[in-house]
């Protein structure tokens, strides 16, 4: 049976998890030091299209979540059979709607910043 002893070397598994520690740490850092300068140097571009890529995403995300809200007092109304959720926090038609709302006025707002900042002349 091996045992740590102080003055003795390490057993084999030690210093294999201890390598294996060392490795990984030196790849993370590694990793981050590329991502930081993929980001530094993507920065400007990724800055002014982002907002759009957004305005893209939310503005189908809000219409689904219309459907779902319409969708839901439907089925509260005895229009339809049966609505996906059926408890819940998500199973009221009202947080549909109002989840909507909200999509669609963020959407809105990027949309409006990203106009004026593209019309801001960048300083170097």
């Amino acid at each position: 049976m091996s045992g740590i002893r102080i003055g003795a070397t390490q057993p084999v598994s030690a210093r294999a998890v201890l390598t294996l520690a060392e490795t990984t740490w030196a790849g993370v850092t590694k990793l981050q030091n590329w991502s930081e300068g993929v980001i530094l140097a993507a920065g400007p571009v990724l800055a002014q299209q982002l907002p759009n890529v957004l305005v893209a995403l939310l503005a189908p995300a809000a219409g689904v979540a219309l459907v779902m809200g319409i969708w839901r007092f439907c089925a509260d109304t005895g229009w339809t059979d049966t609505f996906l959720i059926t408890g819940g926090f998500f199973s009221h038609w009202q947080v549909w709607i109002a989840l909507s709302i909200a999509l669609k006025l963020l959407s809105s707002f990027l949309l409006a910043w990203a106009g004026r900042t593209a019309k801001i002349p960048a300083d170097d």
